[in-house]
């Protein structure tokens, strides 16, 4: 039960740096503002393209940029980890800790 509260914990706190870290990105980073412009445009247009699908191809379409998402947000949460990992890593390695 400890390992669980744990892990809960450890993932509300990486899910809410990670989430401050892309918000500081998108406020400092002008090419990230243009490039989530530029999403939100092909946002709108592809839902009008989905629209015009058939029910069957509009819902595996949807379920593969779902899917797509998931697995982005994972990576990213795997990253993170490993990053911290890897930052602990170099200062041992470093002498520092």
């Amino acid at each position: 039960m400890v390992n669980t509260s744990y892990e809960e914990i450890l993932e509300m706190v990486v899910s809410e740096l990670t989430e401050r870290g892309i918000k500081e990105q998108q406020e400092e980073s002008a090419e990230i503002k243009a490039m989530l412009k530029g999403q939100a445009e092909l946002s709108v247009m592809a839902r009008e393209c989905l629209a015009k699908l058939d029910a069957g191809i509009r819902h595996t379409l949807v379920r593969y940029y779902e899917q797509a998402e998931a697995i982005a947000d994972a990576q990213i949460h795997h990253l993170y980890i490993q990053g911290a990992k890897d930052c602990v890593r170099l200062l041992k390695s470093l002498g520092v800790i």
